[in-house]
């Protein structure tokens, strides 16, 4: 993989691409094993189980604003909860003085005033919009559409094949009502778009202009 040579050159491009790409040699479509959001892979956690801390709600990844990403997960109880770790550089895993303290240093070091409430309402809020618009607006070769890819890769609707868990899997169609509720929490349509309503109430007229083109 590291010198890109023979099937090293298709896997080096990553679960996602590798898997389009073998899936065209091939004539059968692998992606449906790929274990991927958005072409990021999974971290270490599944939702199989129920035991992992991602169990507790199976879509935690499929809604994620960094899909894939297991440090960046969404909860629909605190969806903003894990961009305060991500914007203050420090590991939510190994810290364990609590969030009142993250917000003195914060004070002490920048001589900005951060409160808990203000993060939670606004400015984690405004991170999670952005970052939403941006996975929405895609890149060069590739687009995402809410409906069809806020989803979990077909494998963990699979009930485990073995275990102390055996059997265990999530319900698709209770999967999906799940991420109909948590576009509401957000302030997104039913198609998974962020709302003009919302992004102007946080002072993103600029976001809400540029969404313009694929609310159409």
């Amino acid at each position: 993989i590291a010198k890109r040579e023979k099937i090293g050159d298709v896997l080096a491009e990553g679960t996602y691409r590798a898997a389009l790409k073998i899936s065209e040699m091939k004539g059968v479509d692998v992606l449906k094993y790929a274990v991927q959001f958005k072409g990021m892979e999974v971290g270490a956690h599944g939702i199989r189980s129920g035991l992992d801390y991602t169990g507790r709600w199976p879509m935690c990844y499929a809604c994620s604003t960094q899909p894939g990403d297991h440090t960046s997960v969404a909860f629909p109880e605190r969806p903003e909860g894990m961009s305060l770790p991500d914007s203050l550089v420090y590991c939510a895993i190994s810290y364990r003085a609590g969030q009142d303290l993250l917000y003195e240093f914060y004070r002490a070091i920048t001589g900005w005033e951060l409160t808990p409430e203000l993060w939670v309402k606004k400015l984690g809020r405004r991170i999670l919009q952005i970052q939403r618009a941006v996975l929405l607006l895609g890149g060069p070769d590739f687009t995402w559409d809410p409906l069809k890819d806020d989803d979990n890769p077909p494998r963990w609707y699979e009930p485990l094949p073995s275990g102390p868990k055996k059997g265990s899997a999530p319900s698709r169609e209770e999967c999906l009502k799940m991420r109909s509720e948590f576009y509401k929490t957000m302030g997104w349509d039913e198609r998974g778009i962020p709302t003009s309503k919302e992004l102007k109430s946080l002072g993103l007229d600029d976001v809400d202009k540029v969404l313009e083109k694929i609310r159409k």
